[in-house]
């Protein structure tokens, strides 16, 4: 049995994004699987999509509804308030107090993820005493400024900088590490104020490599097929041939916001959704929104990219 994790809040049809990534997470697997979702109040309604969901495909699904995070920690955010990432995203950081012992790893992937890889090839991996396995992307370019402000301010090896939004997480190592209190919890507060300082947080993310990017022993790392980041930055997002046999992450593209060649995926897995009728339309309104200017230039770029391969060195934009 392979034990997986989501946290979400639904503002809107969220729900319809959490059902592609555990429908293609299930389309590409023959092992059964456990759905750990914590979720806030705003995502009680869709319990009965991904229930059945599950159902369908022979898999079973717990929800935990009453998670908090700490007041304290939530004071470290200006205002108290977390903003446009919800308390949702921090859920993460209490899976090892809100699974059942007897679950001693488990596999956490956003909501914004598409399997094109079978979840078992990372669930197999060994861990041994780290707290968890990542993915770190050697072709990730910081723009000098972000270096200042972001790798400098943190503390961070760019090296071994990793995306949260796919983990193997070692439950067991982190409840041994938080005996006397979350660790996550209590770095949070420490840090607060190093965090403060930072002009772009990506809260949970800031966090853990803070944390974990010097640590060998406590963060193991994987090869990008596990965490594949499709963004504006890059040219991933233009080569459909090469998604294949990947764990596909939208981390800034989203496939219901813009129009881009590597969304055709995402709507591979909503076309067998419920809500399937709705897959030409909403590709037809990004494709012609005429507030958008980035698909046209896409386009453009995908017809002309084999002898403009300079442009794949401005991607300090990240």
């Amino acid at each position: 049995m392979i034990h997986c994790a989501l946290c979400f809040h639904d503002s809107g049809e969220r729900y319809k994004t959490v059902y592609c990534a555990l429908l293609s997470c299930f389309e590409n697997t023959s092992e059964r699987i456990h759905v750990h979702a914590l979720i806030d109040t705003s995502a009680a309604h869709c319990k009965p999509w991904l229930e059945e969901l599950c159902a369908r495909y022979g898999n079973s699904i717990t929800f935990y509804e009453n998670v908090k995070v700490p007041k304290e920690v939530l004071d470290t955010f200006p205002g108290g308030y977390v903003a446009i990432y919800t308390e949702a995203s921090l859920y993460r950081m209490c899976l090892h107090e809100q699974l059942p012992e007897e679950v001693e790893k488990v596999v956490y992937f956003d909501f914004d993820v598409i399997f094109e890889r079978d979840i078992a090839d990372l669930w197999n991996m060994e861990l041994g005493n780290a707290w968890m396995l990542a993915t770190h992307d050697p072709e990730r370019v910081w723009s000098r400024s972000k270096q200042e402000y972001y790798i400098k301010a943190l503390d961070l090896d760019e090296k071994r900088y990793f995306n949260s939004g796919v983990l193997l997480m070692n439950l067991k190592a982190l409840r041994e590490a938080s005996k006397d209190g979350n660790v996550f919890w209590k770095a949070y507060i420490a840090g607060a104020e190093k965090f403060r300082t930072l002009k772009i947080t990506v809260f949970d993310q800031d966090l853990l490599n803070h944390m974990l990017s010097r640590d060998h022993e406590k963060l193991l790392l994987t090869d990008i097929s596990f965490n594949y980041e499709l963004c504006l930055s890059d040219r991933r997002f233009l080569r459909l041939k090469d998604l294949k046999g990947k764990i596909l992450h939208f981390p800034a593209l989203k496939p219901w916001e813009k129009f881009f060649p590597a969304q055709l995926v995402y709507w591979k897995y909503y076309s067998r959704t419920p809500w399937a009728d709705e897959v030409f339309p909403l590709i037809e309104e990004r494709m012609f929104d005429p507030t958008d200017r980035i698909w046209p230039f896409l386009m453009w770029l995908w017809r002309k990219h084999t002898s403009l391969r300079w442009l794949a060195r401005l991607r300090g934009s990240r």
